[in-house]
């Protein structure tokens, strides 16, 4: 049984300004509307502050949140190691045709889940660890599980997501290692033979009474997309089944944010604009729209290098238009929403 232990833990709370109290410090400096330092990050909050921040329509800011939480006494990392270690363990089991048999690890992931701006730091510290399936399998079971605390699913929907993402890609086992991992474009044949690891992930799935039909679902269609385009069966119409449009949504952020044999990674924000682009016919848009409006607010204060090779810091993000910052270099602003010439090309910290 794992070690239980009362954490402090320092984490940052995004909170409407009209609920403050004066006393709270800031995690994250805020700026005005013209890019100027209005409130440096560990300020004191007083109630001049916020009526200031009233009067200039500044709705949300970020707060230190010191609470006490309940937790197994694991870092991160180490929970991220033993998840990949498990998840490698039975999936190569899998592959050997020995019985379906793990730990259940989905209990330490929702542990971990509870910070999500932190959580995308982590899992970016991560991302080079291990064999893309064996990561992308883990981080699509963190996705699934964060998103659905967005959706204010209840604690056994929220588990069967972290369950449906750790075994979503499950029949890739099954697929030849040269096709799998081959460092070019695959011809029509080879794409044939990937698309055929839903339904063997399915077929492996279903032989277990305590697999549930969502999680099964989950790695059968999490490929399908509304417009017919998708696969195995070329379904049309948006997923009823919530494990199957979560996974979805998760896997194509996860997927575009990699580095994978034949492709390298994208920014967090090319992500979103992908996700926000296939929201229309593709993704379902209740999730998806729920997944871009989040994942842009939690990179304000990161480093980030842009396309003309200069390294900033996101100071800004407009709600209307998220995945365009604006972006402070030195003493130069580039608003991306208006400067279309300069995009992100990767977070650093």
């Amino acid at each position: 049984m794992s070690r239980v232990i009362l954490e402090r833990v320092q984490a940052m709370l995004k909170i409407k300004v009209n609920s403050l109290k004066p006393g709270v410090t800031l995690g994250k400096d805020i700026f005005t509307y013209d890019s100027k330092l209005l409130l440096p990050r560990g300020t004191m909050v007083t109630r001049e502050h916020l009526d200031n921040l009233r009067s200039r329509n500044i709705d949300d800011v970020f707060i230190m949140d010191a609470e006490t939480r309940v937790k197994s006494g694991k870092r991160f990392e180490d929970v991220y190691s033993d998840s990949l270690g498990v998840v490698r363990s039975f999936m190569l089991e899998a592959k050997l045709g020995k019985p379906l048999d793990f730990e259940d690890i989905t209990d330490l992931l929702l542990e971990q889940v509870f910070d999500a701006g932190d959580l995308f730091r982590q899992m970016r510290l991560m991302k080079e660890k291990d064999d893309y399936l064996f990561t992308h399998s883990v981080n699509v079971a963190l996705l699934c599980i964060l998103m659905g605390r967005w959706l204010k699913c209840d604690p056994e929907a929220i588990k069967e997501l972290g369950e449906a993402g750790l075994l979503h890609d499950i029949g890739k086992v099954f697929i030849d290692d040269d096709i799998l991992n081959k460092p070019a474009k695959l011809s029509d044949s080879e794409y044939e033979e990937i698309k055929k690891h839903t339904l063997m992930g399915y077929n492996l799935l279903t032989q277990y009474d305590w697999i549930s039909s969502n999680v099964a679902n989950a790695a059968l269609m999490h490929h399908e997309r509304a417009d017919g385009s998708g696969y195995p069966m070329g379904t049309r119409g948006y997923s009823k089944n919530l494990c199957v449009s979560v996974v979805a949504v998760a896997d194509v952020y996860d997927a575009v944010t990699s580095t994978r044999v034949y492709s390298s990674k994208r920014s967090p924000y090319t992500a979103a604009e992908i996700l926000w682009q296939e929201s229309f016919g593709k993704l379902n848009p209740s999730i998806s729209k729920v997944f871009y409006d989040k994942i842009t607010s939690f990179y304000v204060g990161n480093e980030v290098l842009l396309s003309n090779d200069e390294i900033g810091v996101v100071i800004y993000v407009d709600p209307s238009q998220p995945t365009r910052p604006i972006v402070m270099v030195g003493d130069t602003f580039y608003n991306l929403a208006t400067d279309r010439s300069i995009s992100i090309l990767e977070v650093i910290d």
